[in-house]
């Protein structure tokens, strides 16, 4: 339906819309009633006013450095307090930082004001006027879906000068009544620049045990106890600055720095919890509603938990009112429901209760989704975690875990993804300790895509083909993108991501998708042209080159900008990505098949270049696997190298020398490569002349007496040794062994297809190719006068023709030549076994072929034989 509005309507919204704005303005600006100025408490350790600083500017960034940070606690009384001196060195010091900004939660914290000083020249300039404080919500999480209500106190400091000296002091009193008063907290002993002077200050009642425990650093605390207190002192000077490594793990923190807390155990911060998340009673009626639809509609467990599961994460949007005890108290799972919206304590708690009434066990989990890793280091207490899960436990004893903020998941109950959380807290009355957290195992990759080049010709246009399947978080990530873009724009985003090798690629078919929800995976297939795919060689204009590179897996590479390092390196893992290219080449290839891997403690790389079977088919398969999250500073030269490696493999060309293009005219005929086929054909020719007066005698017990004619399966062989000669010279004009430019191509240096093996191999072809074309014919003359050589000639010519055919295979192979054709190679393979198999034993063992080939040049007679008597003489015989 659409809606007009007339002119006074108009009006009146533009009215009402100025007026709520003047509200909103003046209730953002107006000071409350919980900020004030008063004097500094007298519970906290005094510090001289410093002004003077030994520090270079030249040292530190920003504009200013702190000369003093000093920061105290009152545990009973709920009070902070800050101190803190910083100066400024340049004017983008003084554009930045000339403003206070302070932040509070006004539901159960009051800022109080104490000084704020401008030192310039040993002199104080006091900048408190309260009047000019305002105090504005900024709601800096809302872009996350937060809504914490925290206030935040700016007073702009006027006329601030390079050189001035800052010194500030306030108190923030009150606390969260969510924790019971119980004291818990960290901080740094050192920052990112030099600083002059740093105190942390704690003063505790003497009853109330502080634990500490120091984080890469041995400045213990200064303990001493008085008027029932006791205090816990670090009193630090000249502190150097901190050299933080950039592209280190999330979870590693490179300050220096203490956690102290009141709680004893993990147990004892379970027992904190439970109360939080426990009292709301049965669920409503709507929501028990849902709960029974689909216990009635899915009849296991499993499915139940599935749909349960996609119900939360899909249809509860993240949104989270985390003002006060709501940052830690979850809301009722019936409201959660009611609206549609929660944090991810609510959207746990909701998970958990679906679950339950569906007699599945369910707790919620609390984890820290940055510092995964140095939750178990920690100090007991809340501030351990900033996020919430579920752990499940199905019949049988097994235990899964689920993220219920993460949506578009989709997969069986055993395969849905989870983050590396690392260790979690489980809410259960039970829990003594941390848990670890284990995500599902995928043996595939997350990655797989597969990439087709049709290249028909040098000089046309290119057909890519693109098939990339994603799996795991990966398809999570890619169904939740397709559901919030536009087609248009990720058609666009894809087309660049091809543009940057190939600016000619153009869209040939609109992106397509199938998204495979029962075993989460999510494919995008793609389809280009390319033109001007080939380009000309810098230095050789006759050759043009094309480059291949697995684009995809490259991505999934992070290159680390710092390389002499003293911290971890951060990797991404758990990661799988495997990328395959096709290229259907429009004509036979010198390439050679190769296969490289690389191993590293970090990951695992490899690299197979294949001839396919049709001769025009080449393919690149890569695989690239991380092992860890993380390189050790110690390990990132070996880790770098290996990368290295890695990247110089990735790329692949294929050169084509543009001379080949005319390799039918006359002019590229080798006449040298006549003459020597010439050369050989006499050479052999003479051989055979003198194998034919081989002349061995019959087989015992045959003679001319039992002389058969040829026939039967002595046939085959004979039309094989017909033909041989002819299909020997066609193929060796087919295969260009009479073609100049190939020739030139194989022996010349600068030659794109520069291959002297291949050469060599071309060489030694020739030779037994024309010394065949003696041979069959040879034998097949001899066999026509079943002369008595032909058995074990046959035998011989069957074996040589075995014996050539797997050395030159081997030899190739040795030499890393390609194949060529290598389907009509294995056929030439098999035909030459199965030949010598059948006619080997056939010609050595046949009675046929011995009562056949009996016939000598010049036959031997025995004294015995009957000799026919001359025309009109008597009849002879010999004793």
């Amino acid at each position: 339906m659409t809606h007009f509005y007339t002119p006074n309507k108009l009006k009146m919204l533009a009215l009402t819309f100025l007026l709520l704005l003047l509200l909103g303005q003046q209730a953002s600006f107006a000071a409350p009633k919980n900020v004030s100025v008063k004097p500094e408490p007298t519970w906290i350790k005094k510090l001289p006013a410093r002004t003077q600083t030994s520090i270079n500017p030249n040292n530190v960034n920003g504009g200013f450095h702190y000369l003093l940070l000093n920061t105290q606690f009152e545990v009973a009384r709920q009070e902070v307090y800050y101190h803190n001196v910083y100066k400024f060195t340049t004017e983008e010091g003084v554009q930045s930082y000339s403003e206070l900004r302070l932040n509070f939660d006004p539901n159960h914290e009051q800022l109080q004001l104490h000084k704020v000083l401008v030192w310039r020249n040993g002199k104080a300039i006091d900048k408190l006027n309260l009047s000019k404080v305002k105090v504005l919500q900024r709601e800096q999480g809302m872009d996350r879906g937060i809504y914490d209500e925290s206030l935040t106190a700016v007073l702009v400091l006027e006329d601030v000068r390079v050189g001035d000296i800052l010194e500030y002091a306030c108190t923030i009193k009150g606390g969260n009544p969510v924790f019971g008063g119980k004291f818990f907290n960290a901080f740094n002993l050192q920052g990112y620049d030099p600083m002059d002077e740093m105190l942390v200050h704690i003063v505790a009642p003497q009853h109330r045990k502080i634990n500490y425990k120091l984080h890469l650093t041995k400045k213990k605390p200064s303990i001493t106890t008085a008027d029932g207190n006791t205090t816990y002192t670090w009193h630090l000077k000249d502190l150097p600055a901190t050299v933080v490594d950039d592209e280190t793990p999330s979870w590693y923190d490179p300050y220096p720095g203490v956690y102290v807390s009141e709680f004893k155990s993990w147990q004892e911060v379970v027992a904190w919890a439970l109360p939080l998340y426990e009292g709301y009673g049965k669920p409503g009626k709507a929501l028990q509603a849902k709960i029974d639809s689909i216990k009635c509609t899915y009849g296991s467990d499993e499915k139940r938990l599935e749909e349960a599961l996609r119900f939360v994460q899909d249809e509860v949007r993240y949104l989270g009112y985390e003002a006060g005890i709501g940052g830690f108290k979850p809301r009722a799972p019936s409201e959660v429901y009611a609206s549609r919206f929660g944090d991810c304590k609510d959207k746990a708690l909701l998970l958990c209760t679906m679950l339950r009434q569906m007699g599945i066990t369910a707790y919620p989990a609390l984890v820290n989704s940055t510092y995964q890793k140095q939750i178990e280091n920690q100090l007991p207490s809340p501030y351990a975690f900033n996020h919430c899960i579920v752990q499940v436990q199905l019949l049988g004893g097994q235990t899964y875990w689920y993220d219920a903020t993460i949506s578009k998941q989709r997969g069986d109950f055993k395969n849905i993804y989870l983050p590396n959380y690392g260790k979690a807290l489980v809410l259960a009355p039970t829990t003594k300790a941390l848990a670890t957290v284990t995500s599902p195992a995928a043996d595939f990759p997350h990655v797989s895509a597969q990439e087709i080049y049709h290249i028909k010709a040098i000089d046309k246009p290119v057909m890519l083909e693109v098939r990339t399947e994603y799996s795991g978080s990966e398809a999570d990530y890619q169904r939740s993108n397709f559901a919030t873009t536009s087609l248009q724009d990720i058609e666009k985003s894809y087309l660049n991501f091809y543009a940057n090798q190939y600016p000619d690629i153009e869209k040939a078919a609109d992106i397509a998708f199938e998204d495979w929800e029962a075993n989460n995976t999510f494919t995008v297939i793609e389809k280009y042209t390319i033109d001007n795919f080939w380009a000309a060689q810098a230095d050789n204009a006759e050759v043009v080159e094309a480059w291949f590179t697995p684009q995809v897996l490259q991505g999934y590479i992070r290159q680390p900008k710092t390389s002499k390092r003293t911290m971890p390196l951060a990797l991404s893992y758990p990661l799988h990505v495997e990328q395959k290219i096709t290229v259907l080449l429009p004509e036979a290839w010198p390439i050679a098949n190769e296969q490289k891997a690389i191993e590293d403690d970090a990951f695992f790389f490899q690299k197979t270049v294949s001839y396919g079977t049709t001769g025009t088919e080449l393919t690149l398969h890569y695989t690239y696997q991380s092992h860890q999250d993380f390189v050790e500073a110690a390990g990132t030269a070996k880790y770098l190298s290996n990368q290295k490696e890695l990247l110089n493999e990735l790329s692949y060309g294929l050169t084509y020398n543009q001379t080949l293009a005319s390799s039918g005219t006359d002019s590229q005929f080798s006449w040298g490569v006549l003459l020597l086929a010439v050369l050989l054909l006499a050479g052999f020719s003479f051989g055979a002349y003198r194998l034919y007066f081989w002349d061995p005698s019959p087989v015992p017990g045959y003679s001319l007496l039992d002389k058969q004619s040829i026939g039967g399966w002595l046939i085959l062989p004979m039309i094989g040794l017909a033909l041989t000669p002819l299909r020997i010279v066609v193929s060796l004009f087919t295969d260009d062994f009479f073609n100049k430019a190939v020739w030139t191509a194989l022996l010349d240096a600068s030659s794109g297809a520069y291959s002297p093996a291949m050469a060599g191999v071309l060489g030694m072809e020739l030779v037994v190719n024309i010394a065949f074309i003696v041979l069959s014919a040879l034998l097949f003359i001899l066999a026509v006068k079943q002369r008595t050589s032909v058995p074990k000639l046959m035998v011989a010519y069957y074996a040589f023709n075995l014996v050539f055919i797997l050395l030159d295979v081997a030899l190739v192979s040795l030499l890393n030549v390609p194949l060529g054709n290598s389907g009509e190679t294995a056929g030439e393979v098999a035909r030459a076994v199965i030949g010598a198999a059948i006619w080997i034993p056939y010609f050595t063992l046949s009675t046929r072929v011995k009562a056949t080939f009996v016939v000598q040049l010049q036959p031997v007679l025995p004294e015995e034989e009957y000799i026919p008597a001359p025309s009109g003489e008597e009849e002879q015989v010999h004793a």
